[in-house]
């Protein structure tokens, strides 16, 4: 039998042997291939079907391997340049795989998956209007690719255009009934303009076309609850646990529709509250809620921080924690000699960082932060946090630690007009802090009240969210 024809005769195998699910014999067949024919070239196609088969099996350093050695021989091969490109991402090296996306797409401008992926690869990095193009470009191609539209949506609402992604989302669900990810993405936008009796079709579908999907169930859950259907939103909140029984934001949601008070909410949800709303974060909370906390409370500071520079002749440093994308750090910068942000969410970090205002970032909980300083600093402050942690105990006795003698702590607290004693985690799963509350845990670790503003934390459903602003001073051991 001709060489060419031998060949054609094995990828054809192997190829069924793939098709049929039977990775095992498809490794088997390209490794008999290899061993009978020496020729680099003619290996080449084959050594691209045992990569695939690696990628298949989750083993992607041999299926990298593979890949690299196929295109010795077939460097102009879109689709193979695409796969190592694919490969490369899911390694986690981003450069090598953007780098090879665009190749693919140079040598085949109308190959759809190579769009695509790189839009997925620039949404990672939050490239949101390149990722844009991409997805756009993809489509061109593929009109017919409901992931595409999906993503495409997604990026439209970082873009802040929610009519283009609601569009999106509605042309993938056409495309594709039983896609959860389009029936989920229309249910959050929806959710995020308040529309929460409209979102929950759409979170329902999300969910009845995929049982397991944990995300969507707790999205649902949210949007019950805001409905006022709290019973509902046990029934969601429980086939989370049915799936995870540990799941620390489930178990922190039942406890809040049984009105109970866990002591904080779990790192896990406050992570997952924030994560990919960095780039909208600011115009949401300050354009659509009047959220002007950080702008206030540095207003509250200019008298101690006139004070300060006049006894020490220098600027304080500064502790920014829970800091967000920075809003609170652009109103400190010019009087801060050190700016350190302190966050659990890498992708608001990567916003406060955008900004080049903060000497330095870090994603930690801010109790283990404070219990880990090296050094004693000026000024804490935290804006708009405190309704996340439950219990201050420890926030408290930890600041008091690492304050210099003189320093502050300013924060701001969510306290509605019937709360006069203690905390209570609220229907909106955050949590209020009473007055008293705050003076009680003042004395207690030596701090005296300098400043003290009732003010509106945010608006919310054209109602006022009630609270104060609060400066307290450590004061020194030996201070009267």
């Amino acid at each position: 039998m001709p060489a060419d024809a031998r060949d054609q005769n094995a990828l054809a195998e192997i190829t069924a042997r793939v098709q049929q699910g039977d990775l095992d014999g498809a490794r088997g067949r390209c490794e008999t291939f290899l061993g009978i024919i020496a020729d680099p070239a003619r290996q080449a196609p084959v050594r691209t079907w045992l990569g695939m088969v690696e990628h298949r099996s989750g083993n992607l350093n041999s299926a990298r391997a593979q890949f690299e050695l196929a295109r010795q021989y077939d460097r102009r091969n879109p689709r193979l340049t695409l796969q190592l490109g694919l490969t490369y991402f899911e390694l986690g090296n981003w450069e090598r795989a953007d780098s090879l996306y665009r190749e693919a797409i140079r040598q085949e401008p109308r190959l759809p998956l190579a769009h695509y992926n790189l839009g997925v690869l620039l949404q990672q990095k939050r490239e949101f209007p390149a990722a844009r193009r991409a997805f756009e470009a993809a489509l061109v191609h593929q009109p017919r690719f409901p992931e595409a539209l999906n993503n495409l949506g997604n990026v439209m609402i970082e873009c802040e255009d929610e009519v283009g992604a609601e569009q999106c989302y509605r042309q993938a669900i056409t495309l594709h009934a039983g896609f959860s990810y389009a029936h989920h993405g229309l249910g959050l936008l929806m959710m995020r303009q308040l529309r929460h009796t409209d979102a929950l079709p759409s979170l329902r579908a999300a969910v009845t076309h995929d049982p397991a999907f944990l995300d969507g169930w707790l999205d649902l859950a949210e949007c019950q609850a805001q409905c006022g259907e709290i019973d509902d939103a046990k029934t969601s909140i429980a086939a989370v646990l049915e799936r995870d029984p540990q799941h620390a934001i489930a178990r922190f949601r039942r406890a809040m529709y049984a009105g109970e008070q866990p002591d904080s909410t779990p790192p896990e949800l406050v992570e997952r509250l924030y994560a990919g709303m960095a780039s909208t974060f600011d115009a949401h909370l300050v354009g659509r809620l009047g959220y002007e906390i950080p702008t206030q409370l540095n207003a509250a500071l200019k008298p101690w921080l006139t004070q300060f520079a006049f006894a020490h002749a220098n600027k304080p440093s500064v502790v920014d924690l829970g800091c967000g994308t920075g809003l609170f750090g652009v109103e400190i910068r010019d009087a801060a000699a050190k700016l350190v942000g302190v966050d659990l969410s890498p992708s608001m970090l990567d916003a406060a960082r955008a900004r080049g205002i903060y000497d330095e970032l870090t994603a930690r909980d801010l109790v283990d932060f404070l219990r880990t300083m090296e050094v004693t600093v000026d000024l804490i402050a935290s804006t708009d946090v405190l309704i996340y942690v439950g219990s201050l105990v420890p926030l408290f006795s930890e600041v008091a630690a690492r304050l210099a003698d003189g320093g502050v702590f300013a924060f701001s607290t969510e306290t509605p007009d019937d709360l006069v004693d203690g905390m209570c985690l609220q229907p909106s799963g955050r949590y209020a802090h009473s007055r008293r509350y705050i003076e009680q845990l003042a004395a207690s670790n030596g701090f005296r009240i300098i400043a003290r503003e009732a003010t509106v934390i945010r608006t919310e459903n054209t109602l006022a969210v009630k609270g104060y602003l609060f400066i307290l001073e450590k004061t020194a051991p030996n201070a009267a």
